[in-house]
């Protein structure tokens, strides 16, 4: 027979063997499961261009994510937004939208917290970028907020966004896709700023097609952005900078209308041939393809 020194050894490395195996187990187990949003994380690392990228197959993986999680959804989606303004941006419209729902329940105050947070992250930013993530998160928060019964906050993110674009009207590009609804409860809101908007009237013989939605600037959102070549004509006068181009793409989302807004003369047909060549996700809205206004941006540089 053992005695108690031995046995009590015996029991240490039963316990020590069984602690091991039941370490592994739950490593193995960590490694199938794969931990929250590392698929969803690998499938934006494969789409071409990231969160820029195609919304729809991204926002199929991150329902299924969602359905995966369960209850722990919420505060795992918390922790894994972290600092990233950009998760902020998009994926507050991947818990509101139709578009991106692909049948779940939309959880409308999630949304909300999460457009929150990603304004609190650029308060104070000064980056074109930054302003332009406040412009298009306070303009959503506002309708958001307008749409669960907020009043005094929509006036609040109303009053945000519209005092970025009186002092910068160039982040008018950076205003996101919203339906003609969206529009007019952003319209209704009260605000203690508002754009003076000059009306002039002229004839145009190739007005822009009505577009369903009306989005902001839509080079993240392309499938093939097609790159301009440098005109000749603006090598030789130097003519650089930034040329926008408004553009309306369809149901199948080809270019059907392209025009240049802003930039050096040089540079503008340039620029509009190469939005001519652009190419994108088709759009739905509760269910239906609909066609699309927005602007391109080219950065001409020497």
């Amino acid at each position: 027979m053992l005695n108690s020194n031995s046995q009590r050894l015996l029991n240490t490395i039963a316990y020590l063997i069984t602690a091991i195996f039941l370490s592994l187990n739950v490593s193995q187990a960590q490694q199938a499961d794969g931990g929250p949003f590392v698929v969803f994380e690998k499938a934006i690392k494969d789409e071409r261009g990231g969160l820029a990228g195609n919304k729809e197959r991204l926002s199929t993986v991150f329902n299924a994510e969602r359905k995966r999680l369960g209850d722990r959804f919420e505060s795992e989606l918390m922790k894994w937004l972290g600092s990233d303004v950009e998760r902020h941006y998009w994926m507050s419209f991947f818990l509101e939208s139709e578009s991106y729902l692909h049948g779940s329940k939309p959880l409308l105050h999630l949304a909300l917290l999460v457009k929150q947070q990603g304004i609190v992250l650029v308060q104070g930013r000064e980056d074109e970028e930054s302003r332009g993530y406040a412009v298009g998160l306070s303009i959503t928060a506002a309708i958001l907020s307008h749409q669960l019964g907020f009043p005094a906050l929509a006036s609040n993110y109303k009053t945000q966004a519209e005092t970025l674009l009186v002092r910068d009207p160039d982040l008018g590009a950076y205003v996101p896709a919203v339906t003609e609804e969206e529009h007019r409860q952003y319209d209704a809101i009260e605000s203690s700023v508002r754009r003076k908007i000059t009306t002039v009237v002229t004839v145009d013989n190739n007005p822009a097609p009505k577009a369903k939605v009306s989005g902001g600037v839509l080079n993240g959102k392309a499938l093939n952005l097609f790159k301009p070549s440098y005109p000749a004509a603006g090598r030789a006068s130097g003519a650089s900078g930034k040329v926008e181009v408004q553009i309306v793409f369809d149901e199948t989302g080809k270019v059907i209308w392209a025009r240049a807004i802003s930039g050096h003369p040089d540079l503008r047909q340039a620029a509009e041939d190469a939005a001519w060549r652009t190419t994108f996700s088709p759009l739905k809205l509760s269910g239906q393809l609909v066609t699309v206004g927005g602007v391109l941006v080219y950065n001409f540089v020497l």
